[in-house]
Formats: C-alpha cells, structure tokens, sequence
C-alpha cells in the first residue's frame, strides 16, 4: 500500500511552557509539552525569571550558586495545574497545482483542539546549609501529559483523482519526564558563588496511535490498517552548572546551563505486512541561561532572564517507524521537519509590604519562541507532510500574576500563568527549620 505518512507529529502545533514532541512521526507524540519554567510560585508569579535572584529551595534546579544563600533547612513542595490546549490536524481537502508552485492551502485544512489538564507534586526539595557550602536534593516534573483525539484525515484531489492523503486515525498518549536531583552550591566569596548538579532524568511514555484506511479512488479497502506504540522509556543521567555574583547590594547576576541526556524509548509498527520495531530517543534540549536581579529598595526586586534553548536536539536523527517496513518510505521526508534553537525572554517584579507577617505581589511576562514544527520542502514532493505541518502557533506570550506570604517558620506562595496555548497553576510552601 502506498505510504501515507500518519502525520501529525502535527503539532508541534503546541506552544505552552516551551513545549516541544518526541522525535518520531508518531499522532499521540502530538504537543508534547516541555515545561523549561523554574520549579516554584513565586518564580512563577514573576514570569520564571530567577536566575539572579536564586533565593530559595526552587534554586536546587534554577541555579544551584543561588543556594548559598540560604541560612536554614528548607523544605519546599509544589503542586501545579497545568491545561495545554492539545491542536492536530483533523481534516480538510487541499487540491494540489502540479504543475505550478505546488503549494498547500491550509485554509482548506481543518484543525481541532480540546484542551487536556493534569494536576501534580510538581516539584519538591530539601536543602541544608553549612558555612561555606550547601547541599540540596529534588524532584521536578519536566512534563506530565494525558491526552487522547481522533482525526478524520485529509484528502486530495490530483490529476481528476480524490483520495486519502492523511489516513484516519486514534491517538492517545501518557507522558512524563522527570528529573530527580542533587545540588551543590559553594560560596567562593562574599560576593561569587558556584553550583553544580547532577540530574537523573526518566522518561515514562506509553502513546498508542491506529490508522485506519477508507474506499476511495486510490484504495478499495477499509479497516484498521496499522498501530503505533511507544513504550518502554528510561533513565539517564544529566548536569547542572550555575554561578552567581552580588555585583552590588542592588545588583546581582547569575548563570545556568542545564545538559540534558537523549531517552531512549522502543517504537514499534504493527500491520498486516508484519512488524517493525526500533529503539530511538528524546533528547530533551540542553538550555542555558543568564538572569539579572536589581533591588532598587528594600521593596521592589526586579529580575530579567534571557534562556537560549537548543529545540534543534529534539530533531536531531529525527526518525519514523516506517523506515525498515515494506511501506514506501524515504528518510528525506523528514528533512523538511527540523526545529530551530530559540530565546526565551523573561521578565518579573516582586514587591513586598513590611508587614509583621511580609506579603509580596508579583507580576511577570514572558516570551516562548515558535517552536512548531513547519514543513520547509516542496509540497508536489512529500504532499501529506506539507498538509500536516502548514501551520504553527507561532511566538506565544505569556503573562503571570503571584501573591506570597511569610510566616515565622512556613512561606506560602501562589502563581498563575496564562497563554492561548496553556495555562497554569501553582501553590508552593516552603518549611524552614
């Protein structure tokens, strides 16, 4: 049967929270979505950045030189509700000109949405300062995503002909990334501290997608025609490193670079012509990071982050269980389809009233660079991946809003984050011994 390239890895059609999809073109690895935000409220209330400031229990992860700060034991917790606005293609007709520029009509596509929401302990961690240095372990939840959606598939007419061009089909996904940790941060000076961590990360991923096939000019059968799996993810082992330095007492800087490893996964097609299986991977992107805090009093602190994510890792050896079965499949379908790196901006105010119990107001945006996959190729050529991938969401803009309190020995904090692509919820407590 001819290959009709299941498409929509479609949607790196995401966009929330600097989201991104595993590296096969596989429906259910849709919009997965990649948090690159800090653990904690408060630095979402100020729209992540917290490079520089580093102040608290989240800075195990943030930037482990912040970590010196700290005079006593903390233990901090964090439950986050996140609703991702899941996009795919779902249908449509697209004539195709052969012989003129080729191009796709995406207004002729049609593309569906619904939004999935997943509520966890997002993050936690226990910190313990000595003099001169301070040891921290921790648990962040990259990402935790449930989603299931089925498409119609799309059609094309060509040379008096009307056929399927994206077959039909059922996706579903389950997937996770999660970075258990420990952290070290060492004061170099009054004014220069150091940090290093090493992450153990663990990809737990089980998406099942079914085509199916339709009567039509180009085939006269119908039926579940193949299945897709992935399964079995696993763990490897990646590392944090981060500087601070008080410039002044209004001015400090920080750094992060975070490495992270490629989790590899099986993939395995079933159809009527046999089974195919291969073992590929995820490379979640390494980022790094510089981050200003200014205190222009003892009130207001205002913090600036600048994040370059490397997003071309995730497409890096991008493959398909097609290759190696007896469909007809070519590796250079996939060259089009290559993430480029992006910048993240972020911005944030904490302003906090002299109260016998202090209560801090936080406000922040931030920019998520395009991250979607967008077909680069000529569409007369590889037809059903220029339909899948003819749109993107684009730059996403998102703005945060935060409140916190201090108690004598317990923090208590609350941040919310919106885009049109996702929105989140965090509470954060932080226990100081």
């Amino acid at each position: 049967m001819k290959k009709i390239m299941a498409a929509a890895v479609a949607a790196a059609l995401a966009g929330a929270s600097g989201q991104t999809l595993a590296i096969t073109d596989n429906e259910a690895n849709a919009s997965v979505p990649f948090s690159f935000s800090n653990p904690g409220a408060r630095a979402m209330g100020m729209g992540g950045a917290f490079l520089g400031l580093a102040d608290d229990a989240s800075a195990a992860y943030a930037n482990p030189a912040g970590l010196t700060q700290l005079v006593a034991p903390e233990l901090s917790a964090e439950v986050r509700s996140v609703r991702n606005n899941t996009r795919w293609l779902d249908g449509g007709a697209a004539p195709v000109d052969e012989s003129g520029s080729g191009s796709i009509d995406a207004d002729l596509l049609r593309y569906s949405s619904q939004n999935d929401t997943t509520t966890s302990l997002r993050s936690f961690s226990y910190v313990h300062p000595w003099e001169r240095f301070t040891l921290a372990v921790y648990r962040y939840e990259l990402v935790d995503y449930k989603t299931s959606f089925e498409s119609a598939g799309t059609q094309v007419t060509a040379n008096g002909k009307f056929c399927q061009l994206v077959q039909p089909f059922d996706a579903r996904a389950d997937f996770g990334v999660t970075a258990l940790g420990a952290a070290l941060g060492i004061k170099a000076s009054d004014r220069m501290s150091f940090g290093i961590g090493v992450n153990y990360y663990s990809l737990d991923i089980d998406n099942t997608t079914d085509r199916f096939s339709v009567v039509d000019a180009c085939n006269d059968t119908a039926g579940l025609i193949s299945t897709e799996r992935n399964r079995s993810g696993e763990g490897k082992v990646g590392v944090t490193l981060g500087a601070r330095f008080a410039a002044t007492d209004w001015l400090s800087i920080g750094l992060s670079y975070r490495q992270a490893p490629d989790l590899r996964y099986q993939a395995s097609l079933e159809s009527s012509s046999g089974r195919t299986a291969l073992r590929t991977g995820l490379d979640v992107p390494d980022i790094f990071g510089i981050g200003l805090s200014i205190r222009p009093s003892e009130a207001w602190v205002v913090n600036f982050d600048v994040n370059r994510v490397r997003y071309s890792e995730l497409t890096d050896g991008l493959t398909s269980v097609f290759a190696g079965s007896s469909v007809d499949y070519s590796e250079n379908e996939l060259d089009p389809l290559r993430l480029d790196d992006g910048t993240e901006v972020r911005v944030g105010a904490e302003y906090t009233f002299a109260t016998a119990n202090p209560f801090s107001l936080r406000a922040g945006a931030w920019r998520d660079p395009a991250h979607d996959l967008l077909f680069g190729g000529d569409p007369r050529i590889e037809r059903a991946n220029s339909q899948t991938f003819s749109a993107g969401r684009g730059d996403q803009t998102h703005y945060t809003l935060g409140a916190g309190v201090v108690f004598k020995a317990f923090q208590l904090d609350f941040g919310a984050d919106f885009a049109d692509s996702a929105d989140a919820f965090s509470l954060s407590g932080v226990y100081r011994f």
